[in-house]
């Protein structure tokens, strides 16, 4: 139980890290740099996200409907920033770096949104 809490605790603290020093960056004057960094934001929060839903793999939705409808979201947001990472990558290949900056950011915020829902529904399931 404690190293449930532990984990999701660590995992809200990793998200919000993540967030927050995403936030505070100043602009970067260099494009390519600043697609770079946003293309590994992204990439760092889908890893957190798909170790809670790993997580919520072995725990299953018990039954719970409103569990399992944060379940689904979380999987809806993350097959978004997947669409939005893929885009961003095809910019990149373009060397259109503002547009792969813009995409990367967007898919960040999907990956963000999964966390938070699959957060949710853990400690639905969990009670912590």
């Amino acid at each position: 139980m404690l190293y449930r809490s532990l984990s999701i605790v660590a995992a809200m603290a990793l998200v919000w890290g993540i967030s927050t020093q995403a936030a505070a960056q100043a602009p970067v004057a260099d494009p390519k740099a600043d697609a770079i960094s946003w293309q590994k934001k992204a990439t760092d929060t889908r890893a957190t996200v798909m170790g809670v839903a790993a997580e919520l793999e072995k725990i299953g939705d018990q039954g719970n409907a409103a569990a399992r409808g944060m379940i689904d979201d979380a999987n809806h947001w993350v097959a978004e920033g997947d669409e939005s990472t893929a885009q961003g990558d095809e910019k990149m290949a373009a060397a259109d770096y503002p547009q792969a900056k813009n995409a990367y950011n967007m898919a960040w915020n999907h990956y963000v949104r999964a966390a938070t829902s699959g957060l949710t529904a853990k400690s639905m399931l969990t009670g912590q």
